[in-house]
């Protein structure tokens, strides 16, 4: 990119110095012509004042328009090469106007940074990970040790117990979350309720019960964890996963 903007301004310099060399060799060659024309006329003047004066000039007809003063030395100065003075200064301009537009967008585009750097920079100033997240993001997810329910009426209590491994990282304000379906895939109502008051150290294990009323039509239900901002991970480490007779089934996310 430093080397286009380099040769356009040396085109646009190259452009203004023949622009401007052709201007001067054409007002120097009107200035030569308008001599060559004051020297003839004087010359004129001067070889007809040789002659007598007595001489009779016609009488012009009454029918003739009459030149004035004016339309007299009009007449006799030529509009063609002021004419092409004036073009070739506008195209000189013109072309200058250009080469400096041309010039200003390249710099405007170099300074701008590609869409990728763009994005990246975006991206790195909508969120900077909090140190927590950052010691969270390496830990080991909780493990699921034990899961059951039961029924009262209408009611489904979910119970279980988490256990975050010694190699986790501490937890804090962790809710057991419920969602049950019907068994055709539909769903029908959610349920949470928190793991335990505080915080979830590393190697400990806490219990947890959701109760979700109006769920007779629940065919299936699925558990997870969530804190106040994002969904904790975790993994089954149930020994024997429950499977009753008409029992919901039981899916952990």
């Amino acid at each position: 990119m430093d080397i286009t903007l380099i040769l356009v301004t040396l085109l646009s310099l190259a452009l203004a110095a023949v622009m401007t060399t052709v201007a001067w060799r054409i007002a120097r060659e009107e200035r030569r012509r308008s001599d060559a024309r004051v020297a003839a006329l004087a010359f004129e003047i001067h070889a007809g004042g040789r002659g007598s004066h007595d001489e009779e000039l016609p009488l012009r007809n009454d029918d003739e328009p009459a030149l004035a003063s004016g339309d007299l030395f009009s007449a006799a100065q030529p509009s063609g090469s002021s004419s092409r003075l004036a073009t070739v200064v506008l195209v000189g301009a013109l072309i200058v106007i250009f080469a400096g537009s041309v010039v200003y967008v390249a710099s405007s585009f170099s300074r701008t940074p590609p869409p990728a750097a763009r994005s990246s920079v975006a991206a790195g100033s909508e969120h900077t990970p909090s140190p927590v997240e950052t010691a969270n993001a390496g830990a080991a997810p909780l493990e699921l040790t034990a899961l059951t329910h039961d029924r009262d009426a209408d009611r489904l209590t979910v119970r279980g117990i988490v256990h975050n491994p010694s190699s986790g990282a501490e937890v804090k304000d962790l809710t057991a979350v419920v969602f049950l379906y019907n068994r055709e895939g539909g769903f029908l109502a959610s349920g949470r309720a928190p793991v335990r008051p505080g915080a979830l150290e590393a190697g400990a294990e806490s219990p947890f019960a959701v109760t979700i009323p109006n769920a007779a039509g629940v065919g299936r239900y699925r558990v997870s964890f969530r804190t106040a901002d994002r969904i904790v991970p975790h993994i089954d480490r149930r020994d024997r996963p429950v499977a009753q007779a008409k029992s919901p089934q039981v899916k952990t996310q």
